[in-house]
C-alpha cells in the first residue's frame, strides 16, 4: 500500500513538475532581496517573431511579464505583407501587445493570449502567438503577390575581358540594361560583343506582368520562357537559342514567397502543447515545439526525396508519443497546385548555330547562295502544360512547332519511397517524322550514401538531307548514360565513383559513330594535423576508351592509369585576412618521370588599411610536369567601389611555350529618381546607398536580405545591387575602426516595398554617436549639486561631479549643457580651452552655469 502511494505521489510530483517549463522560474532568494529582485526594469529589446528581427524598442518587464513601449511598431510590422496573415483586426493587435504579456521560459508556449519569451543574456524577446490568431485558410504566403511602386529607373551591368596571348588578343563584352517604365512593365535587353563574332543581341523584350502572369514582346530567350513558366517540367532536348516574337506564361517572381518546390504536408494532433522531434532512419532531422490543436510541422529545412519520417511527441505532462509516416518533397521555382502554362510564338534564324557565317575576313566559310535561300528564318510555335501535386509529384505536357516539323513533349517526376531511390524523373519527346527522344533517371541520397543514375537517347527519322540541321530539337542521334556514387567506407574513407558512355552518329541512319567509355573510381581520406594543417590523400583509378567507327574501319583508344596524390594544406585566418597554401605530389603508374608537384597560395585582405572599401584576393601558383613542363601563375581580383575588377598572368615554359595576360572587370550603373550612382552590378534592381552626411573618414557595409554586401565610403555614394522582387530591407554597419571615439549607431531610411527588374530606390545612411562627458557644475563660483543633466541621463553629486551619455547626430558638436535643478534651468557654456579628450571620453575642468 505504501509504495501505490508513493508511485502515486512521484507521478504527481513529474505531473506538476511538467508544467512548470510554461512558467518563467524564479531562482532561490536570500531574505531581504526579494523587493530588488521583482523590481520593474527598463531596457531596449530585439523583438523577434518566428525568428525574424521587427526591430528593437524600449520594453518594461519584471520576472512575470514584459510591456512593449511602443506596440505600434510591432504591430506595423507584423501587419505587413509578407508576415502569417491574422485572423484578428489590426486595433485588436495593437490593444493586445498594449496589455502586459506574460513571460514563458525557453520551452514556454502560447495557448489562449500571447506570450514572450526574454532572453536577458543578448536582449531579445520573443513573440509567442496562439494557433488561434492565425488566419489558416491564408497562412501560406505562397499565394500572396508582392506589392511594388510605380517607379521607373534605368540598370546596366557588364563585363568586359580583354586577353593576349601566344597567338593573339581579344576583347569581348557582355551587357545586360533593365529599363523598367511601370512597376510592372519593363524592358530587358542583353547583348554582347566579341572579335570573332562581332555584335550579338540574345534579348531585348518588353515585359509585362500581373500576378502570376507574364507577357513578353521582342527577342527573348527560348530556355529563359521555359524554365520560368513551367519551372516543374524538364525538357533535355531543347537547345538554348533566341527568338523574335510574343509569349504569355506563368511566372512565380511575384509571390511574396517565390517558388521553393513542393513537399507533402505533415500534420499531428496535440492535445496539449509539446514538442515534435523528427528522425530520419534514426538520425535527427529537426525539433519543433507546438501548441495544442491540430497542427502542420514546418518542412522547410527537411531534406528531398521520398522518405519515413518518424515523429516522438513529448507532451507537457510528460507521455510519449510516436508516429511514422512517408514524407516526399522537391526543390524547384515552382508552387504545388498552381497549373504552369506557357505559349509561345515567334520565328528564329538557325544559320548563327547552324553554320559559321561569319569569319575574321567577313565572309561565309561553308556556304552559297542555296544555303542562304534554305537557311531563312523558321517559325516557331509552342504550348506547354504542368501541374504538380502536395505530394511532390510533377507532370507535364506540351506540343512544339518548329518550322514545319510537329513535335509532342512530356515530362513526369514521381518522389518515390524506396531502399534504392527516392526520386525518380522521365522526360521525352516524339515528332511526326518519327524522331524520339527520352531520358529517365533516378536518385537517392541518404547520411552517407548518393546515388545518380540517368539514361538519354535521341533518334532522328526525318530526312536525310536535314540531318546535323541546327533547330529547337537536336536532328542527330545519340545516347548516353551516366552512373555516379558517392558514400563513406569504415575509417571516413570516401569512396566515388563515376561511369560515363557517351555516344554521337556522325552520319544518318545509325552510322560512324563515336564513342567515349570512362570508368573513374576514387578513394579519399582526409587528416587534421593541427588547427592550420591538414593533409589529404587521393588514391584512383581512370579507365578511359575511345572508339570511332567509319564505314568498315573502327579506331579505339584505350586508357588506364592509377594515381596517387597527396595534398598537404595550411590556412591562417585574422579578423580582416585569410591566406592558404596547399601543396600537391601526384604520381601515376607511368614512371616517376611524369610525376607532378604543384604549390598554390591565396591571400584575401577584407578592407585593408590602404582601402577600406574593397576586399583583395591574391593567388600565385606554380607546378612542374612530365618532360619538364614548368607552369607559373599569379592573379589579383578587387572588390571595390568600381565594381569587381581581375588581372592576371600565366606562363608555361618548356617546349610548348605559352604566355598569356587578362584583365576583366564587371561593374554597373543605376539610374533612379533620386540620382544615379556607379558600382558592383550584378542583378536587374539596385538600390543607391547614399551616405553623404556620414563621416568622410569612415566606412560602412550595407546589405539587403541575401543581397551581397557593398561599401560604401562616408560623404559618397555607390549601388547595392540587389535580386528583383525582394522587399527593400536594407541593414548597415560600421566597417572596423581603429579611432577610440569614431563609432556610429546607424539608421537606414528607405521606402518600405519591394523592387521589381529596372526599379532603382535610394537607401538613405544617417548616424548618431554616443559622447561621454565628466566633469564638475559650479553656479556662482559653487558647486551645483543634485542636478539634472538635460538629454545625458546624469545627476551631479554633491561636489557637482557628473558623467553623462549625449547622443550626437554626426555634424553635431556638443558646445553647452542644459541641467535643471529644484524647478530652475541652468545654461552651462563649454569653453574649449576647459575641454580634453581622452578616449573618446570628453573631460571638462570645470562648468560655469547661469540661470536662464
Amino acid at each position: 500500500m505504501n509504495s501505490k502511494i508513493k508511485i502515486s505521489m512521484i507521478m504527481l510530483g513529474i505531473g506538476v513538475g511538467s508544467i512548470s517549463p510554461l512558467m518563467a522560474s524564479e531562482p532561490f532568494l536570500p531574505a531581504g532581496f526579494e523587493d530588488i529582485f521583482n523590481a520593474k526594469q527598463n531596457a531596449i529589446y530585439d523583438i523577434l517573431f518566428d525568428d525574424e528581427s521587427l526591430g528593437s524598442i524600449g520594453i518594461e518587464y519584471d520576472q512575470h511579464e514584459a510591456k512593449l513601449l511602443s506596440p505600434r511598431v510591432i504591430v506595423d510590422r507584423l501587419t505587413a505583407p509578407d508576415m502569417p496573415a491574422l485572423n484578428i483586426s489590426r486595433q485588436a493587435l495593437l490593444s493586445q501587445l498594449s496589455s502586459p504579456l506574460p513571460r514563458v521560459n525557453k520551452a514556454g508556449f502560447a495557448k489562449q493570449k500571447i506570450v514572450v519569451y526574454l532572453d536577458e543574456s543578448n536582449t531579445t524577446l520573443q513573440l509567442l502567438f496562439p494557433a488561434a490568431l492565425f488566419n489558416n485558410d491564408s497562412k501560406k504566403a505562397a499565394r500572396k503577390y508582392i506589392p511594388f511602386k510605380n517607379n521607373s529607373g534605368f540598370v546596366h551591368s557588364h563585363n568586359i575581358n580583354y586577353l593576349d596571348d601566344t597567338y593573339g588578343n581579344s576583347l569581348s563584352v557582355y551587357s545586360t540594361e533593365t529599363l523598367n517604365l511601370t512597376g510592372s512593365s519593363y524592358v530587358k535587353g542583353t547583348w554582347s560583343y566579341a572579335d570573332t563574332i562581332n555584335f550579338e543581341l540574345d534579348e531585348l523584350a518588353f515585359y509585362l506582368e500581373e500576378n502570376s502572369n507574364r507577357f513578353k514582346l521582342g527577342r527573348q530567350r527560348l530556355h529563359d520562357n521555359l524554365s520560368g513558366s513551367t519551372p516543374s517540367m524538364a525538357y533535355s532536348f531543347y537547345n538554348a537559342m533566341s527568338f523574335d516574337g510574343i509569349s504569355l506564361g506563368y511566372m512565380t517572381d511575384n509571390y511574396i514567397a517565390p517558388g521553393t518546390g513542393a513537399a507533402s504536408p505533415v500534420t499531428l494532433y496535440m492535445p496539449m502543447a509539446g514538442t515534435v522531434e523528427i528522425y530520419r532512419n534514426g538520425r535527427l532531422l529537426d525539433i519543433q515545439q507546438l501548441s495544442a490543436g491540430l497542427q502542420t510541422l514546418d518542412t522547410q529545412s527537411w531534406p528531398t526525396g521520398g522518405y519515413d519520417v518518424q515523429l516522438v511527441t513529448k507532451l507537457t505532462n510528460g507521455s510519449r508519443e510516436e508516429k511514422t509516416q512517408p514524407f516526399f518533397k522537391r526543390t524547384g521555382t515552382f508552387h504545388s497546385g498552381d497549373i504552369e502554362y506557357l505559349l509561345q510564338l515567334g520565328r528564329y534564324d538557325p544559320r548563327r548555330d547552324d553554320i559559321k557565317l561569319r569569319t575574321n575576313s567577313k565572309s561565309c566559310s561553308q556556304c552559297n547562295s542555296d544555303t542562304f535561300n534554305t537557311a531563312r528564318d523558321n517559325n516557331l510555335a509552342s504550348a506547354s502544360l504542368a501541374y504538380t501535386t502536395e505530394s511532390a509529384l510533377s507532370a507535364g505536357a506540351g506540343a512544339l512547332l518548329d518550322n514545319t516539323q510537329l513535335y509532342a513533349n512530356t515530362s513526369l517526376d514521381i518522389p518515390v519511397n524506396s531502399w534504392i531511390a527516392e526520386r525518380l524523373f522521365a522526360d521525352g519527346i516524339y515528332g511526326r517524322d518519327g524522331s524520339s527522344g527520352y531520358q529517365i533517371g533516378l536518385m537517392k541520397n541518404l547520411a552517407s550514401v548518393g546515388l545518380n543514375l540517368s539514361y538519354r537517347d535521341n533518334r532522328y527519322r526525318g530526312d536525310k538531307k536535314n540531318y546535323r540541321h541546327f533547330g529547337i530539337v537536336p536532328a542527330y542521334d545519340f545516347n548516353y548514360l551516366q552512373l555516379g556514387l558517392n558514400t563513406f567506407l569504415p575509417w571516413n574513407v570516401g569512396l566515388g565513383v563515376n561511369y560515363g558512355l557517351n555516344t554521337v552518329y556522325q552520319d544518318y541512319g545509325h552510322s560512324n559513330k563515336s564513342q567515349f567509355n570512362t570508368w573513374d573510381i576514387n578513394l579519399s581520406r582526409d587528416f587534421t594535423l593541427s588547427d592550420m594543417l591538414n593533409m589529404r590523400i587521393d588514391l584512383g583509378y581512370h579507365r578511359g576508351v575511345s572508339e570511332t567507327s567509319y564505314a568498315k574501319n573502327s579506331y579505339s583508344i584505350t586508357e588506364d592509369r592509377l594515381f596517387a596524390q597527396m595534398t598537404l594544406g595550411m590556412h591562417e585566418r585574422s579578423y580582416n585576412h585569410s591566406q592558404s597554401l596547399y601543396l600537391r605530389a601526384r604520381s601515376g603508374d607511368d614512371g616517376l618521370q611524369n610525376n607532378t608537384y604543384a604549390a598554390n597560395y591565396a591571400l584575401n585582405l577584407d578592407n585593408p588599411d590602404f582601402d577600406r572599401s574593397g576586399k583583395y584576393t591574391v593567388t600565385a601558383d606554380m607546378a612542374h610536369g612530365p618532360q619538364k613542363e614548368n607552369n607559373a601563375g599569379a592573379s589579383i581580383t578587387v572588390d571595390n567601389a568600381l565594381g569587381y575588377t581581375s588581372a592576371g598572368i600565366a606562363k608555361s615554359f618548356g617546349d610548348a611555350k605559352y604566355q598569356q595576360q587578362y584583365l576583366s572587370q564587371r561593374s554597373g550603373f543605376a539610374i533612379g529618381a533620386d540620382g544615379a550612382a556607379w558600382g558592383r552590378m550584378d542583378n536587374d534592381a539596385a538600390l543607391i546607398v547614399d551616405a553623404t552626411d556620414l563621416p568622410k573618414d569612415q566606412y560602412f557595409e550595407i546589405r539587403n536580405r541575401s543581397s551581397a554586401p557593398t561599401i560604401v565610403k562616408g560623404g559618397q555614394k555607390t549601388t547595392l545591387s540587389m535580386q528583383p522582387y525582394q522587399k527593400i530591407a536594407p541593414e548597415a554597419e560600421q566597417v572596423f575602426s581603429d579611432k577610440t571615439d569614431a563609432f556610429y549607431n546607424l539608421k537606414t531610411q528607405s521606402t518600405s516595398t519591394w523592387a521589381k527588374p529596372g526599379q532603382v530606390y535610394q537607401v538613405k545612411l544617417s548616424a548618431t554617436q554616443n559622447q561621454t562627458v565628466t566633469g564638475r557644475l559650479y553656479s556662482d563660483g559653487q558647486p551645483l549639486s543634485n542636478a539634472r543633466v538635460v538629454g545625458g541621463n546624469s545627476m551631479s553629486d554633491e561636489d557637482g561631479l557628473f558623467v553623462a551619455d549625449f547622443t550626437l547626430q554626426t555634424n553635431e558638436h556638443l558646445t553647452s549643457l542644459t541641467v535643471k535643478k529644484e524647478g530652475q534651468d541652468f545654461t552651462c557654456p563649454l569653453l574649449q580651452q576647459n575641454i580634453k579628450v581622452t578616449k573618446g571620453i570628453m573631460q571638462i575642468r570645470e562648468v560655469n552655469c547661469e540661470i536662464q
